[in-house]
């Protein structure tokens, strides 16, 4: 496995080699600079002139993969008790109408599987039930492009991140930088490979992700191709506690001490210069996982209808619906660590219905309402005064601490790159292996973007520990039964992420080109005395077994600080 050195080793290294002849008193370090900057680089030089955006979506829905019958009725796979159905790709068997032949996989004997990743091992795909999406916007102005791409899935890995700017270079379509965040969609494909057939085997295909690169590409070279100058970008926000007499609490969970939620809905809406809608962006951090571990047909959750209702508008059987905007939106997603979830909520609808199981109503019914919140933000959304396109990245390295997330690099379930460790030696402080990930800040005038590369818990960005951001008169900060609450006098205090963010609207943007598990803030990162990583210690504390280890938030927190000061 590569061996790269660390960035400050890179700088030291180049101040080593300077002439020493020619350093007098009043030389100065060497200032730092992002990995990209644009403007400023050769081909990104300048963000003269008007600014350009353009909207396109492709499908990513898996388009070969096997059905089964969960005979047992145990929502997982048993070869040995459940039947699956031997039809090919197409799914369809010999007795199936429209069956036109036999096709790849039919007949071999063998389950070509379309393993779900978010929940467990061995849940594969019956079906689906929604369109997965590759969704971008693109924004131009003066000799700076970037593609903001948000796909339909679990997770992708930075490396994923990196082959398809790699393809988008190839393709030669002018684009200078991409940024690709995952919506986090419980039931659709594992494309990071926990949650393959067994414990221990990946769910990875490559096939799969290398079709994922390439239909991303074609939504990229489709959104430029769409490039049509700005009218004006309309920015808005709004409560989600104010959305509903029960709060947050008819639309998120927080399962974790302390309570504390993302506080808004966030939209940013582009008009072409007629007026009429070319698209828009909806940032709002939760879960989408209403579906829960019960569901096998492959969809985005409550994305799905978040999406659908801005496009085209609300209508309830004994409520007033809202009017939809048209063009293409784009889910953004947010903070979702800590944990926010729909699991466990009672989704109230404003024609009376109510809906806690597990089930496509409750998804819809949670969707159709948040988009119904982003909505109602645009009617006080402000327009964006002549606003500057600038992008900025830091690639930094993250130490893996977690010896479970070791040995599934090591085994190979998840297919990613290790960095600045000997393998052929023990794994201990002085030797602990690391991965490239990166941070980014997109700014388009007064509306500011920051790129988190996994789960962020809310409050690294908020704060709230002082109760603030509750949101729900059925929740409090802290569990009273508790048995190990965390210690909130050692909480940091601020200013937070979101606090050191310039301009008006400020939004995190969650599992951004890269998903390294939960993002944990230091203070309260707690293992098992026992069996650290493996088991939850007391207190729900299961986010630090799905989480790099506790020198993630504070290398995340600096990393990210930097790049925001400079991008200031």
């Amino acid at each position: 496995m590569s061996k790269l050195p660390h960035p400050a080793a890179l700088l030291l290294l180049a101040l080593l080699s300077c002439d020493k002849g020619d350093a007098g008193a009043d030389s100065a370090p060497i200032a730092w600079r992002p990995d990209l900057a644009c403007p400023g680089d050769v081909g990104c030089e300048n963000n003269d002139g008007a600014l350009r955006a353009g909207f396109a979506k492709q499908s990513i829905t898996p388009i070969c993969y096997e059905s089964w019958i969960d005979v047992d009725e145990n929502a997982e796979y048993n070869k040995n008790t459940d039947t699956f159905l031997d039809c090919g790709c197409d799914r369809l068997c010999a007795e199936d109408e429209g069956y036109p032949g036999a096709d790849e996989g039919e007949g071999d004997g063998e389950f070509k599987a379309m393993w779900m990743g978010g929940f467990s091992e061995s849940h594969p795909a019956m079906g689906s039930h929604d369109e997965l999406w590759a969704r971008v916007v693109l924004l131009d102005q003066g000799s700076t492009r970037v593609a903001v791409v948000s796909l339909d899935l679990v997770g992708f890995f930075n490396e994923d991140v990196v082959k398809v700017r790699a393809l988008v270079d190839e393709a030669d379509i002018g684009v200078d930088h991409v940024l690709i965040t995952a919506t986090h969609q419980h039931e659709g494909p594992d494309t990071m490979g926990l949650w393959g057939p067994s414990f221990g085997k990946t769910g990875y295909q490559e096939d799969y992700v290398a079709y994922v690169r390439a239909q991303t590409v074609k939504a990229i070279a489709d959104a430029v191709g769409a490039l049509a100058e700005v009218g004006s970008v309309k920015v808005g926000s709004a409560l989600v506690a104010d959305a509903h007499p029960r709060g947050q609490a008819n639309f998120s969970r927080d399962s974790r001490d302390p309570v504390i939620f993302p506080d808004d809905v966030n939209i940013a809406a582009f008009y072409d210069t007629s007026g009429a809608v070319m698209g828009s962006m909806v940032n709002w951090g939760n879960h989408p996982e209403a579906l829960s571990d019960e569901n096998f047909q492959m969809t985005s959750d409550f994305v799905h209808y978040i999406r659908e209702t801005v496009e085209g508008g609300s209508s309830w059987s004994n409520g007033e619906g809202v009017e939809g905007i048209g063009g293409t939106c784009v889910f953004i997603q947010g903070s979702v660590g800590g944990l926010m979830t729909p699991l466990g909520v009672r989704v109230q609808t404003p024609d009376g219905g109510e809906f806690s199981a597990s089930t496509f109503e409750k998804a819809e019914a949670l969707g159709v309402q948040i988009g119904e919140i982003a909505l109602g933000a645009l009617t006080s959304a402000e327009a964006l005064s002549s606003p500057k396109l600038q992008i900025a990245q830091s690639i930094f390295f993250f130490p893996v601490d977690n010896f479970g997330f070791q040995a599934a690099f090591n085994l190979g379930v998840f297919d990613r790159q290790l960095y600045n460790y000997d393998p052929d030696e023990d794994i201990d402080d002085d030797n602990t292996p690391e991965v490239l990930t990166e941070v980014n800040v997109l700014t388009l005038g007064e509306l500011q973007l920051l790129t988190v590369p996994g789960e962020l818990f809310p409050e690294i960005a908020i704060g709230g520990y002082d109760g603030s951001m509750v949101g729900a008169d059925e929740y409090s900060l802290i569990d009273a039964e508790n048995p190990n609450p965390p210690d909130l006098t050692l909480a940091p205090s601020a200013p937070y992420l979101r606090d050191q963010m310039a301009g008006k609207y400020r939004w995190i943007v969650g599992l951004g080109n890269d998903e390294l598990g939960y993002i944990i803030p230091e203070y309260d990162f707690i293992t098992h005395p026992d069996a650290p990583y493996v088991s939850e210690a007391e207190g729900d504390h299961y986010e630090e077994t799905n989480s790099l280890g506790p020198r993630t938030q504070p290398i995340l927190t600096e990393q990210a600080t930097r790049l925001l000061e400079w991008s200031r």
